[in-house]
């Protein structure tokens, strides 16, 4: 059976790649059986909930499967009680397997709209060692399909100084956390203030933490990040403003990782 939380997970992975998913979408549903008929009776008693038939065909094995579909609305949960009900329909009509579902566009003639300004977590990470002192460096790697970097160069980049307990020049446990803190605070207060904000990455490396955040606004990052500095009770940090329309800063970054 489906799991609830590979159900939820398809989801996560919709949303955060800038997919609506409360919206009417195409549902296919999927069983399997080594002969047809029993598939025609599971296809007749979906038709009277709804369900539209698309066909039954075999596969290179010899199995046959049939493909039922329905526009409408989900989520994981109603999604994944509506799994257990087609799981019990594949018992009744003892058929070899419900065997799962796809999503698609309501128009198949169209792929699944999402939001191209939203960018999905695709973090990448790297430990080098830079005169004998390990450099921590972690990426977003998604920018790479990002459409919109013509209009979002300006690359705001924040240092703040950290305290070390060792050779290594890293944060304790507890320090991380707090430098995790602060770039969480400076995203939450640009998101707050309406000025449109891309968490690029970071840096942790001989008592220093970097972070990078894209903007298309460069005015109203400069008077927020002023204003925080000079009102704000966080730790002290020191921010420029890179113009990068070639994306290079990111370029580099990135590269760091492979």
């Amino acid at each position: 059976m489906i799991t609830f939380e590979k159900v939820q997970e398809m989801y996560t992975n919709m949303h955060s790649n800038g997919v609506d998913t409360d919206i009417k979408m195409l549902y296919g549903y999927f069983f399997t059986n080594v002969e047809p008929k029993q598939l025609e009776k599971v296809s007749e008693h979906l038709k009277k909930d709804g369900f539209e038939y698309v066909h039954i065909y075999p596969d290179d094995t010899g199995e046959y499967w049939l493909h039922m579909e329905r526009i409408e609305i989900h989520d994981a949960n109603s999604l994944f009680e509506l799994n257990k009900s087609l799981y019990a329909v594949a018992d009744e009509f003892n058929v070899t397997s419900y065997d799962g579902f796809d999503v698609g566009n309501a128009d198949k003639n169209q792929p699944i709209e999402r939001d191209t300004y939203v960018v999905p977590e695709e973090y990448g990470t790297n430990d080098l060692i830079i005169d004998g002192v390990p450099k921590l460096i972690v990426a977003n790697k998604a920018f790479e399909r990002f459409p919109h970097k013509e209009e979002f160069f300006y690359f705001i980049e924040i240092k703040t100084k950290y305290a070390i307990e060792d050779a290594s020049k890293l944060p304790s446990e507890d320090e991380l956390e707090v430098l995790d803190n602060f770039e969480m605070f400076i995203e939450n207060n640009l998101t707050q203030n309406k000025i449109s904000n891309y968490y690029v990455g970071r840096t942790t490396f001989n008592e220093e933490r970097v972070f990078n955040i894209v903007t298309n606004e460069k005015e109203g990052a400069v008077g927020l990040l002023e204003f925080i500095k000079e009102n704000g009770n966080q730790r002290e940090f020191e921010y420029k403003i890179i113009e990068d329309k070639e994306w290079k800063l990111y370029s580099d970054l990135i590269s760091t990782l492979e």
